[in-house]
């Protein structure tokens, strides 16, 4: 098992502190975009994480679907549920923006964590670390 350098270390930290700034900002019933965004941060702060770990080249991107991508190219044993990363991204990134001709969307927040929780656990797991 590849090494937790402390760069590795600092990202497994600002994941974690999006992971609790969601749960904050959650239960104090305020902006859920907002609290969608640091749910998807703490996820894509994981899979850089684990890149580095790995030692694999990380790409300056915010897209999940590509950092898992390169997750599995070299680890044939993970993968992530595409619609579960394409509805993170756009409940974190696509609904920050207004768009004047559109109805606000409605966000499953319930959804969200879910499938926050389950990535986390299992990004966390391959770090090495209990969540």
């Amino acid at each position: 098992m590849a090494e937790r350098t402390p760069l590795v270390e600092a990202w497994i930290r600002y994941a974690e502190d999006d992971w609790h700034d969601s749960q904050i900002l959650a239960s104090a019933g305020r902006n859920m975009r907002s609290v969608c965004f640091h749910l998807q941060q703490c996820i894509e702060k994981l899979f850089k994480a684990e890149l580095m770990r790995l030692e694999v080249p990380v790409p300056k991107t915010h897209n999940l679907q590509e950092l898992s991508k390169l997750l599995n190219q070299v680890d044939a044993g993970w993968s992530a549920r595409s619609i579960d990363l394409n509805r993170l991204s756009l409940a974190a990134v696509d609904f920050r923006y207004p768009d004047p001709s559109e109805p606000e969307p409605e966000i499953d927040l319930a959804l969200i964590f879910q499938i926050v929780s389950e990535l986390r656990t299992l990004l966390l797991d391959r770090l090495g670390m209990c969540p």
